[in-house]
This record gives C-alpha cells, sequence and structure tokens, in this order.
C-alpha cells in the first residue's frame, strides 16, 4: 500500500476529452506538469548562502559569481526570481544587476531543481505549486531552509499547495508534457527517500500528481554522488518522442555501462502516446579548462528558456563546437547561449540542476 503519511490533500486523477492524464482536481484543476520548453512566466533560482559547503573563500565567492552569470543571461530573455535571505541581498544586486527580482526567502543552497517546487498547471490556465518533500538527498547535506521552500513559494505567489506522497527532486524527473515520464530506480526506489515504496507505489503517486500515463524507469547509478543518480545529468527530454544523451562513447565505468543499459531500455520502448524514440548522442568534454577532479562535463544538463538554451562551454573546443550544433539542430529558433560556469560543474551539477521553469 502506498504510505500516505507526506500528503494533504487526498488526489484523484483525471481525464480530460482529449485523453490527456491530469493530476490534482482542486482550486481551478486538473493539472498536469508542461514541458520544459513550453514558455515560461519565469526562471526560479536560489542563492548559494551557506560558505561551508564549498569551503568558503574566493572559491565561494567564484562559485557565487558563476550563478549570477547564469541569472544575468536568462534575464535577458524571461524574467528571472532569485531567492535568498536579507543579508544577501546587496552581493546578489551587485552581482545580477536590476534585471534580477530578489525575494527574500532563506535558502541553504543553490540547486533550484530539486529545492524549489514543480510548477503545475491546468487547460484553463491556472497553476499550482506541488512540494516534492526536498530532504537533502537523502539527508546528505543540510537542509532545513531548502526543505521550506515550496510552502514559501505558493505562499508568495497565493497558488494551492500540494505536497506529494512521496520523495524526490525535480533533477530526478524528466516528463515531456505529453504524458511520459523519465526517471531512474536509484533515485527513488530509495530508502534515504522513500522507505517502503516500491516502483508501483511510486509510479501511481507521480502518475496523479504530474499528470503521466506512462513512466519509464531506468537504472541510475546508486550511492556514487550525492544525487544517488539524477537522470538529468545523462538523458534529457527535448519533445515527445526525441530524446538527447550525453556520456563518454566507449565508456565502462559504472556510469557508462548504466547509461548504455537505459538506452537499450529506451531503444525497445514507446512513449505514453505509443511513438518509438529517437536519441541524439552528445558526448562529454573530455579536454575541458577544468582540472578539477569532480568536474562534471555532461552537456546533457542544459536548460530550455524562452528563445534559448543555456548549455555550458567547458573550454574543449571541439566538444563544445559539437553540443552546440547539436543543439541548434535540436532545438531550432531557439538561440545556444555558452556559459562558463565551471564552478558550478564542479561541484556535481550544472545549468538545469540550478533552474527552476514556471510555465507561463
Amino acid at each position: 500500500m502506498l504510505n500516505r503519511r507526506y500528503f494533504m490533500v487526498s488526489i484523484m486523477a483525471a481525464m480530460t476529452t482529449s485523453g490527456r492524464a491530469f493530476g490534482a482536481a482542486i482550486d481551478g484543476g486538473p493539472y498536469f506538469a508542461p514541458a520544459e520548453e513550453a514558455p515560461h512566466a519565469r526562471t526560479w533560482l536560489c542563492w548559494a548562502s551557506t560558505p561551508s559547503i564549498y569551503g568558503g573563500g574566493r572559491y565561494f565567492e567564484d562559485l557565487q559569481e558563476s550563478l549570477a552569470r547564469l541569472a544575468r543571461s536568462i534575464a535577458e530573455r524571461e524574467p528571472v526570481t532569485m531567492l535568498a535571505g536579507q543579508e544577501h541581498h546587496a552581493t546578489i544586486r551587485d552581482l545580477c544587476g536590476q534585471n534580477v527580482e530578489i525575494v527574500g526567502i532563506e535558502t541553504d543552497d543553490m540547486w533550484a531543481r530539486d529545492n524549489c517546487p514543480l510548477f503545475l498547471k491546468s487547460l484553463s490556465g491556472k497553476s499550482a505549486i506541488l512540494d516534492l518533500n526536498f530532504n537533502g538527498w537523502g539527508g546528505k547535506q543540510r537542509h532545513n531552509k531548502d526543505t521550506k521552500i515550496s510552502a514559501s513559494i505558493a505562499e508568495l505567489l497565493g497558488r494551492p499547495y500540494l505536497k506529494a506522497g512521496v520523495v524526490g527532486e525535480g533533477g530526478g524527473l524528466e516528463f515531456d508534457g505529453d504524458g511520459t515520464l523519465l526517471l531512474t530506480d536509484s533515485c527513488w526506489v530509495n530508502d534515504n527517500r522513500n522507505p517502503g515504496l516500491n516502483q508501483e507505489d511510486i509510479e501511481a503517486e507521480l502518475k496523479r500528481q504530474l499528470g503521466i500515463e506512462k513512466v519509464i524507469w531506468l537504472p541510475g547509478v546508486r550511492g556514487r554522488d550525492i544525487t544517488d543518480g539524477h537522470i538529468d545529468g545523462a538523458i534529457r527530454v527535448v519533445r515527445p518522442g526525441l530524446l538527447m544523451t550525453s556520456g563518454y562513447p566507449g565508456d565502462r565505468s559504472e556510469w557508462g555501462q548504466v547509461l548504455d543499459e537505459s538506452k537499450a531500455i529506451l531503444a525497445k520502448t514507446k512513449d505514453a502516446r505509443g511513438r518509438n524514440f529517437e536519441i541524439v548522442e552528445v558526448p562529454h568534454a573530455i579536454a575541458p579548462r577544468s582540472s578539477s577532479p569532480d568536474l562534471f562535463t555532461s552537456y546533457a544538463n542544459y536548460y530550455v528558456g524562452n528563445g534559448a538554451v543555456y548549455t555550458p562551454e567547458f573550454g574543449d573546443k571541439t566538444a563544445d563546437s559539437f553540443a552546440v550544433k547539436a543543439l541548434a539542430e535540436l532545438y531550432p529558433g531557439r538561440e545556444i547561449v555558452l556559459l562558463n560556469v565551471d564552478r558550478l560543474y564542479e561541484n556535481g551539477g550544472g545549468i538545469h540542476c540550478v533552474t527552476q521553469q514556471e510555465p507561463a
């Protein structure tokens, strides 16, 4: 039986006459999770507020400057809101300029994909906040402030607030806005987040909350990074039926073997509408400028904004150029914005990990 200790409201699945599945039918619902490439009302970011997580000093300041560089770039094309305690506002204003809105919601860390809510939408244009009960990636990091962010945003915006019956993070979900969800077993079926729940339990709850019709489970890598193998580091939904992956060609590490296994599963699977998946592969950077042993060099961790795609520039001219050309073909009509944000990628995440879209 599904453990319901987290439920705030009782969720019943609903279907429209078009056949699309929806989640909670309350306060203007039923709701669903739109695709990332759908128009945004804004992008939400969280300030890196705890120097001790990153060793403090000049390195921490460089990290903040990288986050601000990303915020300024996105703000050229859509509204951006940065969450931070009041004591950080002057620094943020200096680094981000006037185009970035600052809101006084306290944060522990900058990974907005995980500590911010999912923003749901209804066909009538209403929106709601879904709290995935962020617990510091299974208790691996302090999160007493981050775990309150979803409720604070719901209160700030005056939106319906839904509390999921599972624990997880936005970086552990890839959905196409058309009924299909991809996720990893290593992240979700894990006692550090969902003790006592199996795939069927978790799948049923995510279908209800996100308006999903088909869930595709991929293996992931358990216990090797803080996220337990978030899917957005290696496999991304471009649009229904089209995926992008990024890895090292011929990689026989555990990560490489799991990516190959995932691609084999996807090659034999159809999406919610019966489409086969087309997979475009973009190799990792192999000659990056940063010498950090923890550098995350996947191009899959990009972010799709209004009119643009934001992707890392690692200093590997061949790999960077290939990634730009591939993304331009995958997202025609959008500008491909290359950014040097090495400090983000040296800490296990990237551009997608520090952003969260709010649908228009």
